[in-house]
C-alpha cells in the first residue's frame, strides 16, 4: 500500500545528490531515536546501522543485525516492525507476519503495525483476513476507508462494498469513474448470485429427479465452489459417490476437502481415485498433483501421500511444471539427487526452461557431481550467452576438476556480461584466486582476492 508517510521520505530522497546517502536518510527518519525508549548507545547503533543494511537492499544482513537488537531489547516493538519489513522484503511473509504481530503486541494497534500487517496478508491474496486489518484502519485514519470496497468484493461481502461506497459518496462525491465501475460489478455480481440460485435450485431438482445425472453433480459442485460454499461441495460429492460409484469424477472435490480436514487415509484413497482414473484427462491430473504438492507444503503427514502420487504418475507426464514441482518437494525434502531426477524430466520437456536449468545446475555442484555441472552449464551458455551465473558454475566445475586454465577462460568470458551484480562478480574474483593458486601463481591469486575484497564494500 502506497503510505503518505513513504511519499514524503520518498520526495525527501529525491533531493539529495548521492542516492545511497539519501536511501540511509530515509530509513533513518522512518524511526525517531526517542521513540526507541532507554536503550545503550551499541543498541541504537546496531539498530540504525540495520536500518542502512535495509536501504542498500541488504535485508539478509539487516535481520541478523535487527535480530541481535531483539536479543538485547526483547519489548521494542520498533525492532520487531523493522524485522516484519525485512522479512517482508525476502517474501518470507510467515516470518513477517510473527515479527508484527509481536510488535503489535508489544506496542498495541499503531497505524504503521497495522498497515504492514494488511500489507502481508494483501500481497498472498489473504483477503478474508486482510477486512479486518482494514477495518483497524479505518477507526484509526478514515483516509484508509478508500480499501474496503474492494476488500469487500473480493471477499464477497457485497453488501458491505456497496454500503462503503454509498458512504463514501455520501463525503466525495459519486463523480468517481472507479468506484462507479466498481458498483456497477458489484450490482452485476448480486444479480449474478440470484441467477446462481436459481440454476443451484434446478442443478438439485435435476439430481432428485434423476439421481444417476453425473453432469448435473459436476455442474453443482462447480457453482458451490465459486460461491465459496465448501460443506455443500462435500455434501454434493458425497452424494455423487455414493450414486455414481463408478464415476471418478466426484473425487475431483473430494480428495482436496479430505485432506483439509485431516482425514488422510480417506484423501489418499481419493486422491488414487484421480490420478489412476482412465475416464479424467491427463491435463486435469497434473493440476490436482501439481495442487496436491502445494498443499501439502509444510504437512510433515502427507509426505508419505505426495511420494505415492508422484508414483502414480511419474511415468504419464507431459508438463514440465509438474516436473518442477516433484524437483521442488524433493528440495525441501533436503534430497537434491531426487531433485535433479524430476528437473531433468522437465528439462526434457522444455529445453529453454532457465530455471530448472538453474536449479540443476547449482544442485550438481552442492552433491560435486562436477561433470554434470558441466554438461549442463555448457549447453546453457550456448543457449543463454548473457547470463553470467552459468559462466561461474561452470569455472567452478572446472576448479574442482583441477583444470584452472579452463575456469580462467570461462570465467573471464562471463565477466563481459556482469552488469552491477557485485556479489557475482566478487564470487567470480574469488574462484579466480582459486584458479590462480592450481597454477602457482600466487601473485595474480592475491591480486584477485584484493579485488574481490574491494567488492565487499559494495555489498
Amino acid at each position: 500500500m502506497k503510505k503518505h508517510l513513504s511519499i514524503i521520505l520518498i520526495a525527501t530522497a529525491l533531493s539529495w545528490s548521492t542516492t545511497t546517502y539519501a536511501q540511509e536518510e530515509v530509513e533513518a527518519v522512518e524511526v525517531n531515536q526517542d521513540d526507541l525508549g532507554d536503550v545503550s548507545n551499541g543498541f541504537k547503533d546496531a539498530f540504525f546501522n540495520a536500518l542502512a543494511e535495509k536501504a542498500k537492499g541488504n535485508h539478509d544482513r539487516a535481520i541478523v543485525l535487527l535480530e541481535n537488537c531483539a536479543k538485547n531489547e526483547p519489548t521494542s516493538g520498533a525492532v520487531q516492525f523493522e524485522l516484519a519489513k525485512n522479512h517482508f522484503a525476502n517474501k518470507d511473509f510467515n516470518k513477517a507476519e510473527k515479527s508484527v504481530r509481536k510488535g503489535i503486541e508489544l506496542s498495541g494497534n499503531n497505524e504503521w503495525m497495522l498497515d504492514m500487517l494488511f500489507d502481508i496478508y494483501d500481497e498472498q491474496k489473504q483477503y478474508d483476513k486482510a477486512v479486518p486489518v482494514m477495518e483497524q484502519l479505518v477507526k484509526i485514519n478514515d483516509n484508509y476507508v478508500e480499501f474496503l470496497p474492494t476488500l469487500y468484493y473480493r471477499t464477497g461481502q457485497y453488501d458491505k462494498a456497496l454500503k462503503s461506497l454509498k458512504d463514501i459518496d455520501a463525503r466525495q462525491g459519486n463523480d468517481d469513474p472507479r468506484r462507479n465501475a466498481l458498483r456497477r460489478s458489484l450490482e452485476s455480481r448480486q444479480q449474478q448470485e440470484v441467477r446462481n440460485e436459481n440454476n443451484i435450485e434446478s442443478l438439485e431438482a435435476e439430481i432428485a429427479k434423476n439421481p444417476k445425472n453425473e453432469q448435473a453433480y459436476i455442474n453443482l459442485i462447480y457453482m458451490h465452489s465459486r460461491n465459496g460454499d465448501q460443506d455443500a461441495v462435500f455434501e454434493v460429492a458425497q452424494d455423487f459417490e455414493r450414486n455414481l460409484p463408478d464415476s471418478d469424477a466426484a473425487h475431483l472435490a473430494l480428495y482436496k476437502i479430505y485432506f483439509k480436514n485431516d482425514r488422510i487415509e480417506e484423501g489418499v484413497a481419493s486422491l488414487e481415485k484421480v490420478l489412476t482414473s482412465n475416464k479424467i484427462d491427463r491435463e486435469t491430473k497434473m493440476k490436482v498433483l501439481q495442487d496436491f504438492i502445494s498443499m501439502s507444503d509444510g504437512r510433515v503427514e502427507l509426505e508419505k501421500a505426495v511420494n505415492q502420487a508422484i508414483d502414480w504418475l511419474s511415468d504419464d507426464i507431459e508438463d514440465p511444471n509438474a516436473y518442477r514441482a516433484m524437483g521442488d518437494f524433493y528440495l525441501k525434502k533436503k534430497d537434491p539427487i531426487q531433485a535433479i531426477a524430476f528437473y531433468e524430466k522437465g528439462l526434457e520437456l522444455d529445453g529453454n526452461d532457465i530455471d530448472i536449468i538453474k536449479s540443476i545446475a547449482l544442485l550438481s555442484i552442492d552433491i560435486k557431481d562436477y561433470n554434470k555441472t558441466l554438461a549442463v552449464t555448457n549447453t546453457a551458455i550456448e543457449k543463454f550467452p548473457a547470463q553470467p551465473l552459468f559462466y561461474l558454475l561452470n569455472g567452478v566445475a572446472h576448479n574442482s576438476l583441477n583444470t584452472p586454465d579452463k575456469a580462467i577462460e570461462i570465467i573471464e568470458l562471463g565477466q563481459s556480461y556482469l552488469l552491477d551484480e557485485f556479489k557475482l562478480e566478487q564470487d567470480m574474483y574469488q574462484q579466480l584466486a582459486i584458479s590462480y593458486d592450481k597454477k602457482g601463481d600466487t601473485a595474480r591469486a592475491s591480486k584477485m582476492r584484493a579485488k574481490a575484497q574491494e567488492l565487499s564494500k559494495k555489498l
